[in-house]
């Protein structure tokens, strides 16, 4: 099974081909938010750069935030597009999950961080022990502060959210607070296309109609 991964939720654009033995292609583009001139071509390019194209691929992964409201949206929107012409099964990630997967087989948790702004994160807590990332609670978002006084295990904490309250999280944490280095990108296109790989081999996918962005928190800009 061969899977094209397609990661919009951060300002670095992203698609991976992985197959059975592992990441086949991937390339990111950090050119900011203009996911919707650059996403389509970027698919091409790639497929066309390992002789592939659309047809001769199994599935879509895609992550469905949390993230930028409308880089997740055409991200989730492009792939929904190449199952539905296909007919071929779609994988949604937790953009998240996909971060703290970078960080297989630690010992101890990772807490991927994304700035939310307005002195929140998106947080998540995940156990990455046995090569996969599982879940410890549900993604969220709330303000570092709140967050750190209910979690006071050692963790590898990651994320521009973690940068940015880095003083924070040691005041809190001390010793038992790591970071991972920024130049360890969130999450990957080549993390996305390897986990919805697995989802799909599991069972785990979605009808292109049901899929839905996971925000966390409502857009402020909405249609009344």
């Amino acid at each position: 099974m061969t899977v094209l991964g397609i990661d919009t939720a951060t300002p670095g654009l992203g698609v991976a081909l992985a197959g059975p033995d592992g990441l086949i292609a991937e390339t990111t583009i950090h050119i900011g938010l203009q996911h919707s001139q650059t996403l389509l071509p970027a698919v091409e390019w790639l497929l066309e750069t390992v002789g592939s194209n659309t047809r001769e691929i199994d599935g879509v992964a895609v992550t469905i935030g949390p993230g930028s409201f409308t880089a997740v949206r055409i991200g989730l929107a492009t792939a929904k597009g190449i199952c539905v012409a296909g007919g071929i099964p779609l994988a949604c990630v937790s953009t998240l999950a996909a971060s703290a997967a970078r960080h297989a087989w630690l010992s101890f948790p990772v807490v991927p961080m994304l700035d939310a702004k307005r002195r929140e994160v998106y947080v998540g807590l995940y156990d990455v022990s046995t090569g996969e990332p599982v879940a410890v609670e549900p993604d969220t978002v709330v303000s570092p502060h709140d967050w750190l006084e209910n979690h006071t295990r050692e963790a590898l904490f990651c994320g521009d959210g973690a940068l940015a309250y880095r003083d924070l999280i040691t005041e809190k944490l001390g010793a038992k607070a790591h970071f991972a280095p920024p130049w360890v990108p969130l999450a990957s296109a080549g993390v996305v296309a390897v986990l919805g790989r697995q989802k799909m081999l599991r069972g785990e996918i979605v009808e292109p109609d049901a899929a839905t962005p996971v925000y966390l928190r409502r857009p402020q800009a909405v249609l009344p």
